[in-house]
């Protein structure tokens, strides 16, 4: 009787290590990203960029500021007559006067993309050097629920890929993880460049923020 028992339990144990050493289960990874809306642009531009200073001239220093003066006029005449949202860029820990041979320069804000490729344009053909030193774009976390939704999909899509091909049948979802993957900013010198070439810019010391969300999450379901 002993020895029955003792043989009932060891394949109640059996059984049991089997069913779950049969379970079986697909996962995927997958990864995707969204696009950012710009919400407003900021562009510097700087009197004079173009002129050359005479040392050998003496009176180079009063003719070289009286040209700055001539296009800082001409550059905050064309910013109020086309109307941008402008303001000087100014060195707050700057303990030093200003000369007159320095340079100004002006940061102004542009609202959009039209108004952005009219801003450049009218720049070129003034012959006003100009760069881009930042974009803004809209609040990521807009765009959290379209990128889960797409992943979901996307994880969907691809087990059922799997599992057709194992012939097995996906079954419901057992777990969903996030990976660390995701970036908001792409700080690649290169990439910088690239941007700021694009958009008609004469120097690549900017800060760059990149209008791209990217997730990507681990999902694991069952299969028989």
């Amino acid at each position: 009787m002993k020895n029955n028992l003792i043989l009932l339990l060891t394949f109640v144990i059996f059984g049991f290590g089997t069913s779950f050493a049969q379970e079986k289960f697909i996962e995927v990874m997958v990864k995707d990203t969204v696009s950012l809306k710009p919400i407003s642009y900021e562009y510097q531009i700087s009197s004079g960029l173009k002129f050359e200073y005479d040392y050998e001239n003496p009176n180079s220093k009063i003719e070289f500021s009286e040209k700055l003066k001539h296009s800082e006029e001409k550059i905050v005449s064309l910013l109020k007559k086309w109307k941008y949202d402008y303001r000087l860029s100014g060195n707050l820990e700057a303990s030093f006067t200003r000369e007159l041979t320095d340079k100004t320069n002006y940061m102004v804000k542009i609202k959009d993309s039209v108004q952005k490729e009219e801003f450049k344009k009218r720049m070129k053909q003034e012959g006003i050097n100009f760069y881009i030193t930042e974009v803004k774009y809209e609040n990521k976390e807009t765009k959290i629920k379209e990128i889960y939704t797409r992943l979901l999909i996307k994880a969907k899509e691809r087990a059922q890929l799997i599992a057709d091909l194992s012939g097995k049948k996906l079954g419901e979802v057992l777990e969903i993880s996030e990976s660390k993957s995701e970036f908001g900013v792409i700080t690649s010198f290169i990439e910088n460049f690239a941007y700021s070439r694009s958009n008609g810019g004469s120097s690549t010391s900017f800060q760059f923020n990149a209008g791209v969300l990217e997730k990507s999450i681990l999902v694991k379901y069952s299969a028989k």
